[in-house]
């Protein structure tokens, strides 16, 4: 039996062993980007969904928020002051995005998230929920100085990677497995019937979420009902296989196949697909950052020589007058 000094150290060798900060800043990216086009997404019904003269009453919106309501919208009701906040976020969104003052970025992009999702509830999907899981897992991760605009212009030295602890990742991680299992452990506590005996798929492709909905549906009821199981069998599985090392690409390879399905066959779900996926990172290791950067530098060699070859007079230097 281990001593109790010894199980005092296993959080801390959990949380705080250092990781390549290049992890990090890929999540930083990716979430950036998706966030970013959510935003893009939600701006043509802005004022629909966010103003004081939009369809959901701020009255309303108060009374529902559990356990208390936040919202910048609460002192920017107005049209012209909706839009502003929209655009101060895509700004922060950039800003994250390059790494540019990246942690007051970050907090900002949480604040909206807080701030868009009490004040109109009715505008939600999936998708936000996770968006915003991960707005305030980067706000409190290590950001690092790694794959930034800062760290490019300053050169070399400014891009080499550093170990950083991975607390963040950990927090990350167990993110996503509170997200898949989650989904599985209600189906199983509250059986849904239709989810029990294989239906859910026949009819959810009857519904005005499918892509193609129609009588075809019915041709294939056995494959209906194997697609369901399997992916409540994937739900249960892509957590186990992200969290070891030997299989988290298989999990990542489920995972991406479960959702890139999911928006084939929904034309409404492709923020909730994308924002899945990009969960996803940070399960990487140092090895796979390292093959991606390598992949890049010798993907960008190949161009630059490929440009030389193409147009040989531009790489001679031109002749003084």
């Amino acid at each position: 039996m281990l001593p109790i000094s010894r199980w005092l150290q296993l959080p801390a060798g959990l949380f705080f062993k250092r990781e390549d900060d290049r992890i990090y800043a890929l999540v930083r990216i990716a979430f950036a980007f998706v966030a970013l086009l959510n935003l893009i997404f939600l701006w043509p019904d802005r004022q629909v969904f966010f103003s004081e003269a939009g369809m959901v009453d701020a009255s309303v919106a108060m009374s529902e928020a559990r356990p208390f309501y936040f919202s910048v919208f609460a002192f920017a009701p107005g049209e012209i002051a909706v839009t502003g906040v929209m655009l101060v976020t895509a700004l922060a969104l950039v800003l994250l995005l390059l790494g540019v003052r990246a942690r007051l970025a970050a907090l900002w992009v949480f604040i909206w998230h807080l701030s868009y999702m009490a004040r109109s509830p009715l505008a939600l999907g999936g998708w936000d929920l996770v968006l915003r899981c991960f707005s305030f897992l980067v706000l409190v991760s290590p950001l690092g100085v790694c794959w930034t605009l800062p760290a490019l212009k300053s050169g070399a030295r400014g891009m080499a990677p550093s170990a950083v602890p991975r607390y963040g990742l950990i927090l990350m991680r167990l993110q996503v497995t509170v997200i898949y299992w989650q989904a599985v452990s209600a189906r199983i506590l509250h059986p849904d019937p239709y989810w029990k005996n294989g239906e859910f798929l026949s009819y959810f492709m009857f519904s005005h979420h499918a892509r193609w909905p129609g009588p075809w549906v019915l041709q294939y009821g056995s494959f209906m009902v194997l697609g369901t199981y399997a992916v409540q069998f994937a739900e249960a599985a892509i957590p186990a296989l992200l969290w070891v090392r030997k299989t988290r690409w298989w999990g990542a390879l489920m995972g991406t196949a479960l959702h890139a399905g999911i928006c084939v066959f929904a034309f409404d779900l492709g923020m909730f697909c994308l924002s899945m996926m990009m969960t996803f990172l940070a399960f990487l290791r140092k090895e796979d950052v390292e093959g991606l950067e390598r992949w890049v530098r010798e993907h960008i060699g190949r161009t630059a020589s490929r440009s030389v070859v193409a147009n040989p007079k531009g790489s001679e230097p031109s002749a003084g007058r």
